[in-house]
């Protein structure tokens, strides 16, 4: 039987207007992409970002070619080491690639009729808590956002900043939530005399520690003297995106933050997980504003990392979101026991 690949678009209107250092979104543009073979259906999700210099267009038309081309078609299912190498074929197109790699699990799951995390050995107990986001917003705003996060259990929360009332923004959200652990994603928003003003300040707030601080124009002795003087933890996301960029953030980071859409799938976020811990580096799994899909194939790793953040489903409007798989008690995530990566249509 050959492989057989369909695929199409989703678009997920957001809870709320969703705000970071670059811009504002009120949907996520995302394509769902489905691997059939021998009557087996597998699902994955690529999300892309134009940031990374990927739309959903471009993910739609990397599909048709690789399904105009049949690629794939006579693929074994459990061969990832002829995927992958067929793919690296093509430069770039990281989130497409990982939204095909991630069917090729799901299917392989599938097949064996197993969750990805008992065929790779893991133990669901030890997943993280995840962090749930509170973007860039107005006093009222972040007040009525962060209401309606602690009652819905969530106690992890993620701030992101990089406007002129980050100050005020964290003063808000840790009297209302005293007991909370916050972390700072600043998505690359300061200059280095920025970073050293700031990070003092966060640390009355008892912040854990603190995401891409600087800008990505900023020098290597930068990263480095904010390495040696901030009083807070730093994590690398926009600077680490690929395997060989694992080594260098040992000098300047002590976690890292993986993405599929940076790294191309689950095959490589494996390899970046025990990479950075051969670095001594904590790891943190994050993501775009994307469907339960996404969310359920990248969570399957989330019991090798120490930090997840992984609530992207949870920014999307509920009701607008046609598929389920993952759950939470509150900010703990539940992986689903179902075949593969657990993702199906409500």
């Amino acid at each position: 039987m050959t492989l057989k690949i369909t695929y199409k678009p989703l678009n997920l209107p957001l809870e709320f207007t969703f705000t970071i250092s670059r811009g504002s979104m009120t949907e996520a543009n995302t394509v769902i992409v489905e691997i059939t073979h021998d009557g087996v259906t597998g699902i994955g999700e690529a999300v892309p970002s134009r940031f990374y210099g990927e739309s959903q267009e471009s993910v739609l038309a990397f599909y048709e070619n690789i399904v105009k081309t049949g690629l794939l078609n006579d693929l074994d299912p459990f061969n990832m080491q002829e995927f992958e190498f067929r793919l690296s074929q093509f430069e770039g197109n990281k989130s497409a690639k990982a939204g095909l790699d991630m069917a090729m699990y799901d299917l392989q799951g599938k097949l064996l009729n197993m969750p990805l995390w008992k065929l790779w050995g893991l133990d669901p107990a030890r997943a993280p808590k995840t962090s749930y986001t509170i973007g860039i917003a107005q006093p009222d705003e972040v007040k009525r956002k962060t209401d309606i996060a602690l009652s819905r259990g969530y106690d992890v929360l993620k701030i992101k900043v990089g406007s002129p009332q980050d100050m005020e923004t964290l003063k808000i959200i840790r009297a209302m939530a005293p007991e909370a652990t916050i972390r700072v994603d600043a998505n690359a928003a300061w200059t280095a005399v920025d970073a050293l003003t700031m990070i003092p300040l966060l640390k009355e707030f008892d912040v854990e520690f603190v995401e891409e601080p600087l800008k990505l124009d900023c020098s290597p002795p930068d990263y480095e003297i904010l390495a040696k003087q901030s009083p807070l933890p730093l994590m690398a996301d926009e600077s680490c995106r690929v395997l060989e960029d694992v080594p260098k953030c040992r000098r300047s980071f002590q976690s890292i933050n993986i993405k599929l859409s940076k790294c191309g799938g689950l095959t490589e976020a494996r390899r970046m997980i025990s990479a950075a811990r051969a670095q001594g580096l904590k790891i943190m799994l994050g993501g775009f504003v994307e469907s339960r899909v996404s969310v359920s194939g990248f969570a399957q790793l989330s019991p090798l990392v120490d930090y997840a953040d992984l609530d992207a489903c949870l920014l999307v409007d509920a009701d607008k979101d046609p598929y389920k798989g993952v759950e939470y008690n509150g900010s703990q995530i539940i992986l689903p026991d179902r075949p593969g990566i657990g993702a199906i249509l409500k």
